[in-house]
């Protein structure tokens, strides 16, 4: 793993990275059309409800967005975006949906209508294998199981697994597969591979300059690089597909960062939330 002075882009894999260039309208819009247009009409808005850790996370690791979409032809959806996998997570998957789904009947859901509730969409980046996934997205929806057709349509699963993006250098990229080159493979290039250019839409390209590391300001580096330093540690690495591994150093690094974000003017409180501590670590280290 590259470190972040040797990085000419963000790891897209990082929760910072992942909210930075993902939590603005026009490229969440975007990527969702490249991954769902197959399936429905071009989303025209998206409005983010919420974006959060995943409630169950025992590391605080991992970024969930809540989102409520709605098609060109007028279809409203709810998406539920992560980029964290955990064990049983096929099941976890659904108890996300459902819980998403019962949020939104507790806002008020007339049942004796004539109208359905939205669809329900889950997204869920994987940055490691799991079992029964095996190709690079895998769409799952409720069927008849004898007759092999939709049996209820308002929830749908889209696992997007990143190991199983083949390089294979004769074939042609859809715009598809650029978005999720980019993210894979973003953070560990020094030159965006050509075939990217080659199928990517205006929000793609734009997304890229975002992630340059050259664009951030100090704080959002110090940031950046704290998160990194974090990954290479034994137990989080996991998380996010990364080979484990502790180097000697990294902590000492992760503390003078954490100094010197406090030393900016940076509150203990922020500094926690965005870095993922608690209040108490990170008063040990500044104090």
């Amino acid at each position: 793993m590259k470190s972040t002075s040797e990085r000419v882009y963000l790891d897209l894999q990082t929760d910072f990275a992942f909210k930075k260039c993902f939590g603005e309208e026009w490229a969440m819009r975007a990527f969702l059309n490249a991954i769902l247009g197959e399936d429905y009409e071009p989303i025209q808005s998206v409005k983010f409800e919420n974006v959060e850790t995943p409630p169950d996370s025992p590391d605080g690791k991992g970024v969930t967005f809540d989102l409520r979409c709605t098609t060109e032809d007028g279809t409203d959806i709810i998406i539920e975006m992560q980029n964290y996998s955990q064990r049983l997570f096929k099941t976890r998957s659904n108890y996300y949906l459902c819980r998403l789904m019962n949020k939104h009947l507790k806002e008020g859901f007339n049942w004796n209508g004539e109208e359905d509730i939205p669809r329900l969409l889950g997204i869920f980046i994987l940055g490691k294998p799991i079992k029964g996934i095996d190709k690079l997205v895998t769409r799952t929806e409720e069927f008849d199981i004898d007759d092999q057709i939709e049996f209820w349509d308002r929830m749908r699963k889209y696992f997007i697994s990143l190991p199983h993006l083949k390089d294979d250098r004769n074939k042609k990229w859809t715009r598809k597969e650029a978005w999720i080159n980019v993210i894979k493979n973003l953070g560990n290039m020094i030159e965006v591979d050509e075939r990217v250019y080659e199928v990517a839409d205006e929000a793609l390209l734009a997304l890229i300059e975002k992630a340059k590391i050259s664009a951030l300001t100090p704080q959002e580096y110090a940031i950046f690089e704290a998160e990194m330093k974090r990954i290479g540690e034994a137990g989080s690495a996991e998380c996010y597909g990364y080979d484990r591994g502790l180097e000697d150093g990294k902590k000492q690094g992760l503390d003078t960062t954490i100094k010197l974000l406090y030393e900016s003017g940076m509150a203990i409180k922020e500094i926690s939330e965005r870095l993922q501590m608690s209040e108490e670590q990170v008063s040990s280290i500044v104090q």
